[in-house]
């Protein structure tokens, strides 16, 4: 963590606030800001967290550069960083999704939902062609425990999200 990544944390903190406050005053008009508000919030700490990976990796990587550049070396930190980015979306994605559940939020969990798909077509067009063999099936594992997870919550209706008779989402039935 440096000083870049606390400016962003700074920012994230900022937009979070418009967000929070948004939720709270906003008139119905201006709900479509609000959620782009939380849109950018999400990119941007997705942005923070994928340059700080990168940043680390980069450290690694550049004194493999030199007069006898070890080139098997300077791959493996790469494939080893290209897999972090998958981790860190997916990690990310479950952690929105989870946030929207408790929230019960439809919103954010499109937006978990969205970020997963880029993720899994990262995986699938990327990450399946460059990783190694146990990257690749570690990327494959993680998705796939995430998406049961994820599947199994939607169709028990774990989180109580579908409406009730009589009531919408999140209320008591009438008596």
């Amino acid at each position: 963590f440096n000083a870049r990544f606390a400016t962003y944390l700074v920012a994230i903190a900022i937009m979070a606030a418009i967000v929070s406050a948004g939720e709270r005053y906003a008139s119905e008009r201006e709900m479509p800001l609000v959620r782009a508000a939380g849109v950018a919030l999400n990119l941007l700490a997705l942005w923070a967290l994928t340059l700080e990976a990168n940043g680390y990796f980069s450290r690694q990587i550049v004194p493999l550069y030199g007069r006898h550049t070890d080139y098997q070396a300077v791959r493996q930190w790469e494939i080893v960083r290209d897999f972090s980015f998958s981790a860190i979306w997916l990690t990310y994605g479950a952690v929105l999704m989870l946030i929207g559940f408790i929230k019960q939020k439809a919103f954010i969990r499109w937006q978990a939902l969205v970020l997963m798909a880029v993720t899994i077509v990262k995986v699938f067009l990327y990450d399946s062609r460059e990783l190694q063999q146990i990257y690749r099936i570690l990327s494959f594992i993680a998705l796939g425990v995430v998406l049961m997870g994820i599947s199994y919550a939607y169709h028990r209706d774990l989180l109580k999200l579908a409406p009730r008779k009589g009531g919408s989402a999140g209320e008591a039935p009438p008596a």
